[in-house]
């Protein structure tokens, strides 16, 4: 079985698991690429069921995957507070309050201020300039801390709790502007917009969308070797796994392939969990300029399924035994003759595109979204040429057909970087109900009487 990259389009996999699994098909091979791999590793955990995958993928967002973009914009704001924090101290210092930058943007907020009030102004800002110093050269520490507490983590609770928090420092700001009282009111007013944006930025919905795009037209060069770390998602893949059986990933039940692009050679590499793979795998992988590495331990795997969904840009490389490795979406992976290779004697190939890939119909709006159609182009136009590219014995004729490709009827509702819960059901069902006919079609299932939700009636052909 071939699983393909996608991104976010990765749940309709999901629906196409869970007919397998209702089913009774139990693949021997499994071949993921880039969130076919997570999805791969995750499915093959929990023994071939789908239950944690559907959890998860119905409450996954970009947060918990790593795109988090308050620790983004914690680049931006350490350099920016740094600067403004030393403005902000000299002005207030020389008693300057018309030319101030807060008096400027918030007109009047400190018509009543006083020397008390000022003493306070200059200290918090030089504790404002302190931190940001600290945000500037801290970053990935930052990071790294938070991707601890993310996978346990409800970004819904920490949004909550935020927002009362910004609420308790609004009132308090008003309360004492208005009596009248010492208060360093324009850092006060300058931390309660800073804090309102990054809420906006984290929270769901039209708001944080259009700040996020706003964001990224405006991303300067991020210090790192991408946008995020990756550490998040390393740790979300390695949470679910530790959910089900990890052993399961190593005990050879399942040959698992799980391929990424080697920075250091340039050469695809196929990550295998079996300890011997045969002569006509190896000559195969180096047809193709491919390597292979064995895993021996589930953390491996796990490692592995992270490496072959490091976007490039957008996620550092995973680095394992010394090399470095990022998803290869764009190259030529040639995962179908691999698996074939390794003794399969049918193939189901799960695509996120149709076959006839139309025009989009609309001019992607920011670099990310033309970063994600060029790895969903890259996608499609790998395994369709492989496809085509097959010897004649492997063919999607005959009852049962030796290949079953499930792949949508028309684009799917979803774009490949926006992971949006809201999305994931709609996927799901289209995965399911694209799975059933593809199934049907090609003879590994018996056509149901009736849609009506019963199960189904008979098994063909299973797949390796």
């Amino acid at each position: 079985m071939i699983l393909s990259g996608g991104g976010s389009l990765g749940a309709y996999q999901v629906g196409v698991l869970e007919v397998l699994e209702r089913a009774g098909l139990k693949p021997a091979i499994v071949v993921g690429l880039s969130v076919g791999a997570i999805n791969a590793v995750v499915w093959t955990a929990h023994g071939l069921t789908t239950g944690t995958l559907e959890r998860t993928w119905s409450r996954l967002g970009a947060a918990q995957i790593g795109m988090r973009w308050t620790s983004l914009a914690v680049r931006l704001f350490g350099l920016f507070l740094a600067v403004l924090a030393g403005v902000e101290i000299v002005l207030t210092v020389l008693g300057s309050r018309e030319l101030s930058v807060a008096r400027l943007l918030w007109r009047g907020v400190s018509a009543g201020a006083t020397p008390t009030s000022a003493l306070f102004d200059a200290l918090g800002w030089v504790l404002v300039g302190a931190a940001g110093y600290l945000l500037a050269h801290a970053a990935r520490e930052i990071e790294e801390w938070i991707s601890h507490l993310s996978v346990r983590a409800a970004g819904r609770l920490w949004s909550r709790w935020f927002g009362r928090a910004l609420l308790a420092g609004a009132a308090l700001h008003l309360a004492t502007w208005l009596a009248g009282w010492p208060w360093p009111q324009r850092f006060s007013a300058t931390v309660l917009v800073g804090g309102g944006l990054v809420w906006i930025l984290y929270r769901r919905g039209r708001g944080g969308d259009l700040l996020r795009r706003i964001l990224v037209r405006a991303l300067p060069e991020s210090g790192g070797r991408g946008l995020f770390t990756g550490l998040t998602r390393l740790r979300l893949i390695d949470h679910l796994v530790a959910a089900g059986d990890p052993h399961r990933l190593v005990d050879g039940s399942v040959h698992l392939m799980l391929n990424a692009l080697a920075l250091d050679s340039g050469r695809m590499c196929y990550f295998i969990n079996w300890p011997d793979p045969g002569p006509a795998l190896r000559e195969t992988l180096a047809r193709s300029l491919s390597d292979f590495e064995v895993l021996g331990t589930p953390s491996e795997v796990v490692r592995a399924a992270a490496a072959s969904s490091a976007i490039p840009v957008l996620f550092h490389p995973v680095r394992i035994e010394g090399r470095e490795f990022v998803d290869a979406g764009l190259f030529s992976s040639g995962a179908l003759h691999a698996a074939i290779a390794d003794g399969a004697d049918a193939l189901l190939v799960v695509l996120m595109s149709p076959a006839e890939l139309p025009g989009r119909g609309r001019a992607e709006r920011h670099l990310l979204e033309v970063g994600g159609w060029l790895l969903e182009l890259g996608n499609w136009r790998d395994l369709r040429t492989e496809l085509l590219t097959l010897p004649p014995p492997w063919s999607r004729a005959g009852d049962p057909a030796r290949i079953c490709v499930v792949e949508p009827r028309e684009p799917l509702p979803a774009r490949m970087l926006r992971f949006d819960p809201r999305d994931t059901q709609r996927l799901m069902r289209r995965g399911a109900e694209d799975a059933r006919e593809a199934l049907e079609r090609a003879g590994w299932l018996e056509p149901e009487p009736a849609r009506a939700g019963g199960p189904h009636a008979g098994v063909g052909g299973a797949p390796r």
